[in-house]
């Protein structure tokens, strides 16, 4: 009868403790990456949708995107103090992530909202959103109302 020895056994468990300690920092860069990926996307899929909205005359209204540092908001109406807020719809960012803009024009300056009918947008400029631990990404809104990460 054939067995492994100690010292095959020992090389064995060793081995496999390398390879766990290396991959746990991967993983930990591709959740970090997964969720700025994810958020960024929900972020123009937001513009997109307010921007098609406005356009539409969805429920005869302009429709719009504010910013807060820890979440973002698609609502429906001119402004966003004076939105239908059962028409809200909101993500809240999870406490490692952080967002930030630079936005010019005539509106808000933490939102973007688009006009009604022709879908221009009242700002344009940049939405950052921030990972704590590392990452950034960085979504333009040009005045033609696209949205694009850069």
């Amino acid at each position: 009868m054939k067995s492994f020895t100690l010292v095959e056994l020992l090389v064995v468990i060793g081995i496999t403790i390398v390879l766990a300690a290396a991959s746990i920092p991967i993983y930990g860069n591709l959740q970090v990456s997964a969720q700025l990926n994810d958020n960024s996307s929900q972020i123009i899929q937001f513009l997109r949708t307010a921007q098609q909205e406005s356009m539409a005359r969805y429920n005869n209204a302009a429709h719009g995107v504010k910013f807060q540092a820890d979440r973002y908001i698609l609502y429906q109406g001119s402004i966003y103090t004076l939105r239908d807020s059962d028409y809200d719809r909101e993500v809240i960012l999870d406490s490692s992530m952080e967002l930030s803009w630079t936005l010019f024009g005539t509106g808000q300056s933490d939102e973007v909202n688009f006009s009604k009918g022709l879908g221009a947008p009242d700002m344009i400029g940049t939405i950052t959103l921030t990972h704590d631990v590392q990452g950034t990404r960085t979504i333009s809104v040009n005045s033609y109302g696209k949205a694009e990460e850069d």
